[in-house]
């Protein structure tokens, strides 16, 4: 059983490095027309409407556009991006599950490389760092509902980009029950890409088990959108025709036939035309009115105010925005003080916001799924049979001056572990710092550092801590050294 183990645990790198130009294309190549520039936009999305635009297009150019154009859309990716960016916190683990300090060594370097340039004999190069890396991941499991990418690691072995692939450009075979194989479509029309390899690593978010295509989490939104759009379309109509004074002229007929030349009269044709040129420049004179020009006229005009006195919507809309606006926040996965919203008291908000930044812990899962598998693959090229956990710091809404007191408290709690050996001092620095203990910094568990006076000092200076008091027996009589005197 121990051989079968063994051979369950063994690690079988690839037999060459990837291609150090990268597999797949990026979402923005053309291998047709790579001499061209690119496809630049119209930046005419101001005159789109979604409600005209749902027709023609499918629900994942859709939530793209809405993502940019939509009000709610982009309050909520914006919401989440700038929550759910917290600090990745990353470790190296062997098989047994102890933290394998030399690989994260490895694992920083490679970080090193990817987010800082060397190599300046080249031209133009961006270099995003893990941080702006993580939020790209984040847009596309948005926009798509996964992410999928690719290390490219260079001819000398070394990484310096991760290449995010557009999963709707993507076909999904299942040529052997059970294991789903990639295909990248050209957007020039070509042969598929085979995205058949080791160094392709994929991460959904809230998938359906049973299919191989991801939705949007945002794809509900769409229908709610579009009929709020449609409704703020037709509130503009109705105020241009009922929510302003309108002039209401009366031209007598009559009084222009009277009027009208005697060559005029007599002919039928010729006064109809007449009237009709007599309409049109009392029309154009009154068009033409500055607001506080007075409209001078023969007493063959008459004129008068339309809707006068009840100018105004007759139709009371509110309840229908607020019930669309309400679906809107439900599509989009948003709670209402997220969008500015709000209306309800400081504990219902406060439940909202905790909530949402719940979702947004959700949202780095993925991610961290995702950057843990391409470290894990690096790593093991380098010939480490250790894996790559990586994680996000909790999503927090709460300034650092009002988390204050209860860092201070966690502080203390973790000090009086560490000194009593219930942790060791990596984890202490991980709880704490999001990091491993430094090289540098003396190991301090199980050293009784944190002492019955208690000082949280390790050359034993006594600082009555008041929180160290409070563990304390209410029989030891360094317990009483803070007690007030009657």
């Amino acid at each position: 059983m121990a051989l079968s183990l063994q051979t369950v645990f063994q690690v079988l790198t690839p037999k060459r490095l990837p291609n150090p130009k990268g597999t797949a294309n990026s979402p923005t190549f053309d291998p047709a027309n790579n001499a061209n520039v690119l496809s630049a936009p119209q930046y005419r999305e101001h005159l789109e409407d979604i409600f005209t635009t749902r027709a023609s297009s499918d629900s994942r150019d859709l939530i793209r556009n809405l993502l940019v154009q939509d009000p709610d859309a982009s309050a909520s990716l914006n919401a989440f991006l700038t929550l759910s960016d917290t600090k990745p916190i990353i470790l190296v683990k062997d098989i047994n599950g102890a933290i394998d300090r030399n690989g994260l060594k490895i694992i920083n370097a490679l970080i090193d490389s990817l987010t800082t340039r060397y190599d300046y004999s080249k031209g133009f190069e961006y270099t995003p760092d893990l941080r702006a890396i993580a939020e790209e991941m984040r847009y596309m499991i948005l926009a798509e509902g996964m992410v999928m990418g690719e290390p490219i690691v260079t001819k000398e072995g070394i990484f310096n980009k991760v290449r995010l692939i557009k999963t709707n450009d993507l076909e999904w075979f299942e040529r052997e029950n059970g294991r789903l194989v990639p295909e990248q479509v050209p957007s020039n029309g070509g042969d598929n890409i085979s995205l058949d390899f080791p160094h392709i690593f994929v991460a959904y978010y809230r998938q359906d088990p049973s299919k191989a295509y991801a939705y949007s989490p945002f794809v509900s939104v769409i229908n709610t959108a579009a009929a709020r759009q449609r409704i703020i379309n037709d509130l503009y109509r109705i105020m241009q025709l009922t929510g302003y004074p309108r002039m209401d002229i009366a031209i007598m007929e009559d009084v222009i036939r009277a009027n009208a030349p005697e060559n005029i009269k007599n002919d039928a044709a010729k006064m109809a035309t007449y009237i009709t040129q007599t309409i049109g420049s009392i029309s154009t004179a009154i068009a033409n009115l500055r607001p506080d020009q007075a409209f001078v006229h023969t007493d063959a005009v008459e004129v008068g105010i339309v809707n006068e006195g009840k100018s105004g919507m007759t139709l009371n809309i509110e309840p229908v925005i607020k019930t669309l606006n309400a679906q809107n926040q439900a599509a989009l996965k948003t709670m209402a003080t997220i969008l500015g919203r709000g209306e309800a008291g400081v504990n219902t908000a406060s439940v909202e916001a905790r909530l949402f930044a719940l979702q947004c812990d959700g949202l780095n899962v993925p991610v961290a799924l995702l950057m843990s598998q391409m470290f894990t693959f690096l790593l093991r090229l380098t010939g480490s049979n250790s894996r790559v956990e990586v994680s996000f710091t909790p999503a927090e809404m709460r300034s650092p001056i009002e988390l204050e007191a209860q860092l201070n408290l966690m502080a203390a709690r973790l000090l009086y572990d560490l000194s009593e050996g219930i942790i060791d001092d990596d984890e202490y620095h991980l709880r704490m710092y999001g990091r491993l203990r430094p090289d540098s910094s003396p190991i301090l568990s199980g050293t009784k550092f944190y002492n019955a006076s208690g000082s949280n000092d390790v050359n034993g200076n006594d600082q009555k801590d008041p929180i160290a008091q409070s563990v304390k027996s209410k029989d030891d009589k360094s317990a009483k050294s803070n007690a007030v005197k009657k």
